[in-house]
């Protein structure tokens, strides 16, 4: 064979490859899409995604089944999808976890910024800034005053470390100044029965979870913690207003893809995403489950990702919180 015709027959070859690759783009999805889910069937996470996938298959009449892969807050689900073919048929549902860990863990088989592309972000899920309705506070002013006067007698409760109400209390602590010994629960239940009965002191809880609080009577919002006042409780000042914007920290939950999916296939989904997050139906389901829609496409999502990897690793190193 000579050398003219091997070069000729690999860059049919080539073309080939190429075609077929467009053709698998172009075609995409053409089999189900597998979401894997950090947290349990059941969970916030597992809800919000459920709302926003499901509206993607309705529009490509296609099958995107949510995984459910929990396990070493996060790690283990994104373990596995950073090691997925990137092809498009792996997503990740992602929320706080996914930038706090590079600071928190001392060894991670995964990158958040390495080994994935971001898609696009669902929702965020403002928080609010709970005391129980013993203590005597009605305002951040006021908690701060109370904190100082008595260093190291006020407690906060959080649902686990890495966690938004963890990282997020940590900050406020160390804007404001003052010494509240943090309180790590195993999610919410317990930490309602404790902050309604006054053996907590503080915690920051999503709006939903306040809800039900503050309509028995157990709890006082002292602040609301989102880019404005909550519409459930107009008369409570964000942290902003209270001279707290660094502060005003809320999670937020999106999808990203393994690293390296061709480009065309991440354009598509990030597509059927946006458009998701725009449908008045999602807005509207995802209201209802606590979570107010929010556009933030590719570029935008990955400046978002960097910029809170940042602040939270920034967070940790000054609290002192040692890594696992």
């Amino acid at each position: 064979m000579t050398k003219r015709v091997g070069a000729t027959i690999t860059a049919l070859l080539l073309i080939v490859v190429s075609l077929a690759a467009a053709s698998a783009q172009d075609s995409f999805p053409n089999r189900p899409i597998r979401v894997v889910n950090p947290y349990s069937v059941g969970s916030v996470a597992d809800v919000f995604g459920r709302i926003v996938t499901q509206h993607i298959a309705a529009r490509w009449n296609a099958s995107i089944i949510m995984e459910s892969k929990s396990g070493a807050n996060g790690s283990i689900a994104a373990e596995d999808v950073a090691r997925a073919e990137p092809d498009g048929y792996t997503w990740l549902l992602v929320t706080t976890f996914f930038t706090t860990s590079p600071s928190l863990n001392l060894v991670m088989r995964w990158d958040p910024v390495r080994d994935f592309t971001p898609i696009g972000m669902i929702c965020q899920a403002p928080n609010v800034f709970i005391v129980p309705a013993s203590l005597p506070v009605k305002n951040v002013a006021e908690f701060i005053a109370r904190a100082k006067a008595k260093p190291g007698t006020l407690n906060y409760g959080h649902p686990g470390k890495g966690s938004t109400g963890h990282l997020g209390f940590e900050l406020f602590k160390r804007l404001a100044g003052i010494d509240v010994n943090p309180i790590g629960y195993r999610g919410y239940p317990q930490m309602v029965a404790d902050i309604a009965s006054g053996l907590l002191t503080s915690s920051f809880f999503s709006t939903n979870q306040a809800l039900s609080l503050t309509q028995s009577g157990t709890i006082r919002i002292i602040a609301s913690i989102g880019e404005g006042r909550s519409k459930y409780f107009p008369d409570v000042p964000t942290m902003t207003e209270q001279g707290f914007a660094e502060a005003q920290v809320t999670p937020w939950f999106g999808i990203v893809v393994p690293s390296k999916t061709p480009q065309p296939i991440v354009a598509k989904i990030s597509g059927a995403l946006e458009a998701a997050v725009a449908a008045p139906e999602v807005r509207e389901k995802l209201d209802l489950a606590g979570c107010a829609a929010k556009s933030a496409p590719l570029g935008e999502f990955a400046g978002i990702i960097k910029s809170d990897i940042a602040l939270w690793a920034k967070v940790v190193k000054d609290a002192g919180i040692p890594a696992d």
